[in-house]
């Protein structure tokens, strides 16, 4: 700001708003918010007053410079009200004198004379209201809207070009006093800080770049927490005149470096190293590889306490400096760095240091992508740009709906998954769980959910011996269903017993059919309806009266006759429509748990195919699966064929070097269109990054990853996320997270 204002002046107490003739016109306190009425009136007196513009002076800069100015201001206005004769019409005429006491003492405001300035800005505000003809204002927008070969100013009647006229002067009546509402209200600039509207702030300008800097390193910075603004000035260079700027350079740099060789004295290694950089930029300008560019970088940061600006001004530092970037504080030019970071593209610092075009792409700000779709749920926060991750794993674009989640205990795998399913709930989309450690059974009660405890003790059953429903839009040969459930059984019966030669996997696969058959089930017969179904202890009679099939029956008997018999020799008396189904088996023997598993896991498969919807199959601490080459078989077969039937399955482990080394593990991260690593272990990242080609920082990140945070691959993009949930949500799900 330059010199003293003739319309507005601002002391520490009031606001003095003065005609053209320098009367005061209106006082009110600066620390009292106006209102309405008086916010309205004065922009209307300064629009009108004040054409030159608004500008706030502290009272204590104006010293005697506002007498002089009053003085002189009266003895000219006097003379020009004498010509003119012209008041305003609130306005009672005064003296000379009078005229320049009141303009350097200005009485205070006034409720009789803030009515009749408001009524007079009211009556001159109607004048350029707008008439309310809406068929003229709809053949006025018909007109404009004609093609341009089509349009013909003689379409225009003088009423039409009347309201033209009053719209215009209307717009520009609302516009005219915009920059009053962005400024600020007032600032001040000191040696290396400086104070807007009561926030602090610094401006930061960078001094010098290493000779080589990461790629992508400006994605580290923007995530950088902290109020700031970051300006990046690029100039393109003539390349033809770089050269020889850089010759001049290259020669200067070459003299000292022989100079110190023939004194005999330690050649300084960053001259050397600036030699090397400035002949493999004139080699690359020379070839056309790389182009020249001068560039600016200048950061501002914003604070209300000066105490943690500087903190923030120290972190800031310590960020840059591990990159091998120099930075500054602008001092003596705050006013300068303030206006550089504002949206108006104006390089008022003008600190430039030199850059080619892989050191710009690599500097390239905007490079960490925000996971955003139009559809699905949130799972947290973008580490990189702070923005949202929204994410739908039922999108048609995607190859399949199946994700899977890799951490180390504790890190916030179940936190995740509950919170997943809490918002798909809310999307309209059913849930089902396989819980090894009742981890979900509080959020199942909680949302009214259906819990299934398998167990031995436990009075709710699954018969393996079920025969699935025909699956809608499905043409079926005789005999495939029973085909189809025989297999499973196969599968199941080897889990349980152990795995079986092929002879007597013949001699199961015979008895398997004849208890079907004892019950009218036949490979000929699609009618099933009002059939009961077999149990276990029925195929155990066919195979004690089947020659050669005593050591199976002898294994068998135990899960009949023996400690485990409830588990798998009862009818079915639950059902999955629920939106939520949790299926607990905790407090299974762990020699069981895969069976068991299994079990649940085809039950869970046949109600899926009977009956297509969106659905999401959560398999916690999925490595039990992958024990046995069976059922690690029978999980990945589910994998590929699950989004047929609208099924997205998330496989969950924490025993990562176990998961990695089988045979299906691989398999069935790369049939996941969605992968989330939380915290790992130095031992199981090495395995990872076999797996998904981590780079170092990725690594490093997940090492030294909090609870709940880590990064999400999702096809194709991948990120570091944050996995936040309000506190409504934390209500439901017991796991805590920091």
């Amino acid at each position: 700001m330059s010199g003293v204002p003739l319309n507005v002046l601002y002391d520490t107490n009031y606001c003095w708003i003065l005609s053209e003739w320098g009367t005061p016109q209106f006082v009110f306190p600066v620390t009292q918010a106006l209102s309405p009425v008086q916010s309205e009136t004065s922009e209307h007196v300064m629009e009108d007053i004040s054409p030159s513009g608004k500008d706030i002076v502290p009272w204590n800069t104006v010293g005697e410079t506002v007498v002089q100015w009053a003085w002189t201001t009266a003895i000219a206005t006097e003379k020009k009200s004498e010509e003119s004769k012209i008041d305003t019409p609130w306005e009672k005429k005064l003296g000379f004198f009078d005229r320049l006491i009141q303009t350097i003492f200005p009485a205070p405001w006034s409720k009789k004379t803030h009515s009749r300035a408001e009524k007079y800005w009211e009556e001159k505000q109607k004048k350029i209201d707008l008439p309310e003809h809406k068929a003229l204002k709809d053949t006025v927008k018909e007109i404009i809207a004609l093609p341009d070969e089509e349009f013909d100013e003689k379409k225009l009647t003088s009423d039409m070009r009347k309201y033209i006229h009053d719209a215009d002067l209307h717009y520009r009546n609302i516009i005219a006093d915009y920059k009053s509402h962005i400024a600020p209200s007032y600032w001040e600039f000191m040696s290396s800080i400086y104070n807007v509207s009561g926030i602090f702030g610094k401006t930061y300008y960078v001094q010098s770049y290493p000779s080589y800097i990461e790629s992508l390193w400006t994605r580290d910075i923007m995530s950088f927490y902290a109020k700031r603004d970051m300006s990046f000035f690029i100039y393109p260079e003539d390349d033809a005149a770089m050269q020889w700027v850089l010759k001049t350079k290259a020669t200067q740099l070459k003299a000292e470096i022989n100079e110190a060789l023939q004194k005999g004295i330690t050649l300084d290694t960053e001259v050397e190293q600036q030699y090397k950089d400035v002949e493999m930029i004139r080699q690359k300008l020379t070839t056309r590889e790389e182009r020249y560019f001068e560039t600016g970088y200048y950061i501002n940061l914003y604070n209300e306490e000066k105490e943690k600006l500087k903190e923030d001004g120290r972190k800031l530092e310590q960020k840059l400096s591990w990159f091998g970037i120099r930075v500054k504080n602008a001092i003596q030019r705050m006013d300068e760095g303030f206006t550089s970071a504002l949206p108006i593209c104006y390089d008022d610092l003008g600190i430039g240091r030199s850059a080619i075009t892989s050191s710009l792409a690599g500097s390239f700000p905007f490079i960490s992508n925000d996971m955003v779709t139009n559809t699905g749920i949130l799972y947290g926060i973008n580490a990189s740009t702070w923005g949202l991750v929204l994410f739908d794993r039922f999108n048609s674009q995607l190859p399949n709906m199946n994700s899977c989640i890799l951490a180390t205990s504790g890190a916030g795998k179940s936190f995740t998954v509950k919170l997943e399913i809490l918002r798909y709930l809310i999307n309209g989309i059913d849930a089902i769980v396989i819980d090894p450690e009742n981890e979900y059974k509080e959020l199942c009660e909680k949302v009214g959910g259906t819990y299934v405890n398998i167990a031995t003790n436990s009075q709710q059953y699954l018969n393996p011996f079920d025969i699935p429903p025909k699956i809608e839009d499905v043409e079926y040969g005789k005999g495939d269903l029973l085909r189809s459930q025989i297999m499973n059984l196969l599968g199941l019966i080897q889990l349980m017993i152990g795995e079986l030669s092929a002879e007597e996997e013949a001699i199961l696969d015979k008895a398997l059919q004849n208890t079907y058959i004892l019950k009218g089930f036949t490979f000929d017969n699609d009618d099933y309806e009002g059939k009961p179904f077999p149990l276990m202890e029925d195929l155990l009679n066919v195979l004690e009266g089947m020659t050669g099939a005593e050591n199976i029956a002898i294994k068998l008997s135990k899960y009949v006759n023996g400690t485990f018999g409830k588990i798998f020799n009862n009818y079915t008396n639950i059902d999955i429509n629920n939106p939520l189904t949790v299926f607990s088996i905790r407090d299974l023997e762990d020699t069981l748990k895969t069976a068991g598993m299994y079990n649940v896991l085809n039950y869970i498969w046949t109600k899926v195919r009977a009956h297509k919807k969106k659905r999401l199959l959560v398999c916690d601490e999925a490595w039990i699966m992958l024990k046995h080459k069976i059922s690690a078989e029978f999980l990945f077969g589910l994998i590929k064929r699950a989004r047929k039937y609208g099924l997205g399955i998330t496989t969950i482990s924490q025993d990562i070097e176990d998961f990695v080394k089988s045979e299906y593990g691989k398999p069935i991260i790369s049939n996941s269109s969605m992968q989330i690593l939380l915290k790992q272990s130095p031992t199981s990242i090495k395995q990872l990054n076999n797996l998904l080609g981590l780079s170092e920082m990725e690594q490093r990140s997940l090492i030294s990853a909090g609870v709940g945070e880590g990064l999400i691959f999702a096809w194709p993009q991948h990120i570091g996320v944050k996995i936040l949930a309000s506190p409504e949500e934390k209500s439901f799900i017991s796991t805590d997270i920091t």
